[in-house]
């Protein structure tokens, strides 16, 4: 089978991960290609390790970020509004690609971008439509055509819609007929996998850590109130590590401010976030709403358990009291009180880790995303053999 994937990004991020965990299942099989909208960046880099074809063409998404006010979001929505019809040209273009390589497969990885639509419906090619996202809830983003028109262009141009988690499926449930979507959860890399063997007796200090980029939606701010609460209530036995790209100076301030210097740790952007799980004992997940929680995964899968926001796609995959604790989102207080669950009694660590562990290391695995997906596949392939030849015996008749 010969796949075509288009990206939305060359950064790195979970929906960018979640497609290298496909190819590098899929490559082994099958031809792949990629559509990539910048020439250069971390999955530019990846996929040329891989010895994959990437193809550039950019795009505009169709979704965008707010502005610094009001009127600058209304003045941004517009403009986008008209770049987003360059998307056709970009589409008329990739047509050859299609032609040259064979394509028997589109497959757009991300909602914010509909290129790969436009594609597959000059081609003829079956299409499936990844939402990663939920837009609004978890980045703010605005439609620039309207929803309603949004939906239909997604309806219509899409054999299949695959949400990360049930809670983007609900909430796209009222706009895209339930036939066509189905709840694949993404995969996680096996380097993630490690099973602790524990320690006896009780803990010294409880190592914390949050990992992400840097920014408002992710909560590193919420995780250093809840530290500063936990030490003015005379606890001691705690460390926080913060690690992800981004700028770190206000978190910086804010512990200096709060006098708790000692008690957090910036690690800033590291590629080796496995070995350091082994090193850790609790994860927060302090996201505003995470459609999937690929970061809860990887740390359950490393035998951590998790304290996460009780939003989006988290519980899901944390089931309170058995392999970690679910706080009020924007609740500092009630995300200290689930930490200090952890500091008076560390046995917990033991006992929900091991649960984290067993409950995650198969059903999230890229190996069983990628199945999953490739049924997918399949199914599309086999009805357009046989409309193909409906059509056939249709014209000797």
């Amino acid at each position: 089978m010969n796949i075509l994937y288009i990206a939305h990004e060359s950064r790195m991020g979970g929906a960018n991960l979640s497609l290298l965990g496909m190819i590098d299942h899929f490559a082994k099989e099958h031809n792949i290609y990629v559509v990539v909208p910048i020439k250069e960046g971390f999955l530019v880099d990846e996929l040329h390790k891989r010895g994959i074809p990437v193809l550039y063409q950019h795009s505009f998404w169709w979704m965008v970020a707010p502005g610094a006010n009001s009127v600058a979001t209304f003045v941004k929505k517009w403009i986008y509004k008209i770049l987003v019809l360059y998307n056709y040209i970009c589409a008329f273009r990739l047509r050859k690609v299609v032609r040259q390589y064979a394509i028997d497969m589109i497959h757009t990885n991300s909602s914010v971008l509909n290129t790969g639509g436009i594609l597959a419906a000059m081609m003829h090619v079956p299409h499936v439509w990844h939402i990663r996202e939920f837009g609004k809830e978890d980045f703010e983003f605005t439609d620039v055509w309207g929803s309603g028109r949004i939906f239909r262009f997604m309806q219509d141009h899409s054999e299949y819609i695959i949400a990360i988690s049930e809670a983007v499926q609900e909430c796209y449930k009222d706009k895209l007929s339930a036939s066509r979507i189905r709840v694949i959860y993404n995969g996680v890399g096996e380097e993630n996998l490690y099973q602790k063997k524990w320690e006896k007796g009780q803990k010294d200090i409880v190592q914390f850590l949050i990992s992400g980029r840097i920014s408002e939606e992710k909560g590193q701010e919420e995780a250093i109130e809840a530290v500063a609460l936990l030490v003015e209530r005379g606890f001691h036995n705690l460390h926080l590590s913060i690690a992800g790209p981004g700028d770190s100076e206000m978190l910086c301030k804010m512990t200096k401010q709060m006098q708790i210097e000692e008690y957090v740790s910036f690690l800033g952007y590291r590629t080796d976030l496995p070995s350091i799980r082994r090193k850790m004992d609790v994860e927060l997940v302090c996201s505003r709403c995470e459609a999937f929680g690929r970061v809860t995964v990887e740390a359950m899968m490393s035998s951590n358990p998790v304290i996460g926001s009780n939003s989006g796609g988290t519980p899901e995959l944390i089931k309170d009291g058995e392999n970690g604790y679910l706080y009020c989102r924007g609740n500092g207080t009630d995300l200290a009180d689930k930490m200090s669950r952890y500091l008076n009694h560390t046995g917990n660590i033991q006992r929900m880790g091991e649960c984290a562990y067993h409950m995650t290391k198969d059903r999230f695995s890229s190996r069983v995303n990628a199945e999953n997906i490739m049924e997918i596949y399949q199914e599309l392939i086999y009805n357009k053999g046989r409309v193909q030849k409906k059509n056939e015996s249709g014209l000797c008749d």
